[in-house]
């Protein structure tokens, strides 16, 4: 387990080196580039012009708000896909499995940004059909230790938004999975002894899915991070891809023109959140199902 996360994490580094190395060598002298980021900290000067502040500034102010919205959307995707697949395996062939399924497929097919483009015209409060103030508030955000109840008002429909997607993915694995081992003898002899479907398929049949979902959340974390860009600008979510905006010189106030090195920031912290993450996924992945690496196969 040791070497595992040895190797694993030296290879997260190779990773974040060639995609700095990739990205900072596109402009200006690469080795300059590359000490002043890694040696220093120093990601350049938002807008390249005195007077405008430095993009390590506004990722420390923001970088949190990032971490917050994607693990909370990653742990409400892997929640609402397992809750909806033992629901849907418990009661076969039903009305509401079917409309669960149904509802699923929606929330895959259905692109983030089209999802919280109904979301704002059904719900919000001042121009919703079903104005829901409640748990709609995303200007008033603020740190969770800071204000726990604002913070999840301002975080739950983001949330939501990212989530639907993963969770109908999570959904349509963990029952495709919990078929197959229904048929196993464990599970059949689990039923011989008089434990309940819902019980059989919680305690026996979903378990193997488990480890399924550890490798999907690291593959699909670049998803994620793309759908954060819009998330944060359309629903004021104050994290740093809430720049991106300002990257591609769209803001009128400020100077026209691609911000270089706001866009190679971005680009930077994008790759770091999915290199973390995949490697995370790939220690939970071995911790659940040992045999992957006793075979030496690659995880991630």
């Amino acid at each position: 387990m040791l070497a595992f996360l040895v190797r694993r994490l030296f290879f997260a580094a190779v990773a974040l080196l060639v995609v700095a190395v990739v990205d900072y060598s596109m402009f200006g002298d690469v080795r300059h580039q590359l000490g002043r980021v890694f040696l220093h900290f120093d990601l350049g000067r938002a807008c390249s012009q005195y007077g405008c502040p430095p993009v390590r500034t506004l990722w420390a102010r923001s970088w949190q708000a990032d971490v917050y919205l994607l693990a909370g959307s990653l742990a409400l995707g892997v929640v609402a896909g397992l809750a909806a697949a033992v629901f849907c395996a418990t009661r076969p062939r039903s009305l509401a499995t079917w409309a669960v399924e149904t509802l699923g497929l929606i929330f895959y097919s259905m692109p983030p940004y089209l999802f919280g483009f109904g979301v704002l015209l059904l719900f919000e409060p001042s121009f919703g059909l079903l104005p829901l103030p409640v748990f709609f508030h995303p200007l008033d955000y603020q740190a969770p230790f800071a204000d726990p109840w604002m913070f999840v008002e301002a975080m739950v429909v983001p949330w939501i938004v990212l989530a639907a997607p993963f969770a109908a993915v999570v959904m349509r694995l963990t029952q495709g999975t919990m078929l197959d081992e229904l048929g196993s003898d464990y599970v059949r002899t689990a039923q011989a002894k008089g434990l309940t479907r819902r019980r059989v398929i919680r305690r026996h049949a979903g378990r193997p899915a488990y480890a399924g979902i550890a490798s999907l959340s690291g593959v699909w974390v670049p998803s994620f991070v793309t759908n954060m860009v819009l998330v944060e600008f359309v629903f004021f979510v104050p994290g740093f891809f809430g720049q991106t905006k300002r990257a591609l010189g769209q803001i009128p106030e400020l100077p026209p023109g691609i911000d270089v090195p706001m866009v190679q920031g971005l680009a930077l912290w994008g790759a770091v959140l999915i290199v973390v993450v995949s490697a995370l996924a790939d220690v939970v992945l071995i911790t659940l199902d040992p045999r992957v690496l006793a075979s030496g196969r690659p995880v991630g």
